[in-house]
């Protein structure tokens, strides 16, 4: 790419889904986009899983985003134009303890409000829905329909492709090296670039972009694990087993072939983070699933998250100087189920238009920015 200076009306710097969603979304509505990679992305968690999921304990607001998100999904092949191979199976969350069932409880109301399906089940009926569960450790325990699986590298090339119709323009290994909010300037490897307003969305390294503008993003870098088990399978079978989220523990499990993938959602700077990791989601899983005491857990994907204070993403515009930067970032691993309308929101709020949802908890104040 020659180095004139380019113009835009919304350049969106990311590179992954995020971003992708954004550029899509934007330009179906007639803005016009250039979108900066800085290189190809690695797999993100969800990715590796092929799935997500729907209802977030405790955080309504991220249940929202990806209850917004599932009527595109399921118009994907006639809107961007892609096959993902969806299909819904389902969650459930368990709580160990009487006070941890009411909490959960408690929020029911809002979370349904939100979009998300829910069914409260005994604990009897816990158990039964994963009979690989311990059963003196299970106080009560929640159903949700929507867990979704979908092929990822569809969304993403659905996503790439959409916009590119709708005249996006897509440049490669474009590393930002500076960024002027007054003006919307934006130096970079691959040139120079003007644009009214300047999105920043990647997937890693979003805090270094923003603070060459002199924005400070609450952002983090969390190395973060998924393990699969050994083949547990009858015969080498197919494990029968939804999705098991245990709020209070952090411990997630999902059967996978004759195996479980098994993450942990705690997050922490502690030195030698990998092998605390592992030792604790061992011991989870050996408290709350006593068939796999003794079972191996091997690496099945490693990778570093943006995390933030309250670990939800990062969605709205800068004031001040740098009011021409919009952000949509630290997802914290759930990049693509919040995806759609995490792009729809941004595109709003470069229209000027509400964009459907409170945004007070994705924002830089709820986060201490």
């Amino acid at each position: 790419m020659s180095e004139q200076q380019h113009s835009t009306e919304l350049l969106v710097i990311g590179t992954g889904v995020i971003a992708a969603s954004i550029a899509y979304h934007a330009a179906e509505a007639g803005i016009g986009v250039i979108r900066l990679e800085q290189e190809r992305s690695g797999e993100t968690a969800t990715q590796t899983a092929g799935a997500f999921r729907t209802y977030f304990p405790g955080q309504v607001h991220d249940s929202e985003l990806v209850a917004r998100s599932l009527a595109d999904f399921r118009a994907f092949g006639s809107t961007p134009g892609a096959d993902l191979g969806l299909a819904q199976t389902g969650m459930l969350v368990v709580a160990a303890t009487a006070e941890e069932a009411a909490e959960l409880e408690a929020e029911v109301p809002a979370q349904r409000d939100a979009g998300v399906e829910l069914e409260l089940l005994t604990a009897a009926q816990t158990a039964s829905r994963n009979p690989w569960l311990d059963p003196s450790g299970i106080a009560a325990g929640i159903w949700c329909p929507q867990m979704i699986h979908l092929r990822a590298d569809e969304v993403l090339r659905g996503y790439a492709e959409g916009a590119r119709r709708h005249g996006v323009r897509t440049v490669t290994g474009a590393r930002v090296t500076e960024l002027d909010a007054a003006s919307g300037h934006v130096a970079t490897t691959a040139g120079e670039f003007t644009a009214e307003a300047v999105v920043i969305a990647e997937a890693q390294g979003s805090g270094d972009i923003a603070a060459l503008a002199g924005l400070k993003l609450p952002l983090r870098d969390q190395f973060a694990e998924l393990f699969r088990t050994d083949p547990v399978g009858d015969g080498g079978g197919a494990v029968t087993a939804p999705f098991t989220f245990h709020p209070a523990a952090g411990l997630k499990t999902m059967a996978m072939g004759p195996s479980f993938l098994v993450g942990l959602e705690r997050f922490g700077d502690d030195p030698g983070l990998r092998e605390v990791w592992h030792e604790e989601a061992a011991g989870e899983v050996a408290r709350r699933y006593p068939r796999l005491r003794d079972v191996a857990l091997h690496s099945a994907w490693t990778g570093t998250l943006e995390v933030t204070p309250s670990k939800s993403a990062l969605i709205g515009r800068a004031d001040g100087p740098n009011e021409r930067i919009l952000f949509a970032t630290g997802f914290s691993g759930h990049e693509l189920g919040q995806a759609p309308a995490a792009g729809r929101i941004v595109r709003d709020l470069h229209l000027g238009r509400h964009p459907g949802t409170d945004l007070t908890p994705f924002s830089l104040a709820h986060n201490g920015a």
